[in-house]
């Protein structure tokens, strides 16, 4: 399951669970009807994600590249340490701005 929020102009994907193969196809159904107008900005927290799987690696990575197609960009934010040492490792992690907290990664679109 996961949650889409909007704060001002950004919206916020929380999964609550694993993101992985089965549930990167919703999330990003859900998300890809948000990204018909304008230019995307979006934050995924982790707070309620403790692992990552490599659909769902592939699936940021896809996301990034769209919203930067469209002059936008993707953040992360309070990624748990099993999930920073993926996005480290898989390289991942160099291609999308990782924030501390929801309130920092907002923040960091103003």
């Amino acid at each position: 399951m996961a949650r889409l929020d909007k704060h001002g102009s950004v919206y916020v994907v929380r999964s609550e669970g694993p993101l992985r193969a089965e549930t990167v196809g919703p999330i990003g159904e859900m998300i890809a009807s948000k990204l018909t107008g304008g230019v995307p900005a979006i934050v995924v927290d982790f707070s309620d994600t403790p692992l990552i799987d490599s659909r769902g690696l592939e699936w940021l990575l896809g996301l990034s590249d769209e919203c930067c197609r469209r002059g936008g960009c993707l953040r992360l934010c309070s990624v748990g340490e099993l999930c920073d040492d993926l996005l480290r490792i898989t390289g991942v992690g160099a291609h999308i701005e990782t924030f501390p907290d929801l309130t920092t990664a907002l923040g960091s679109f103003a």
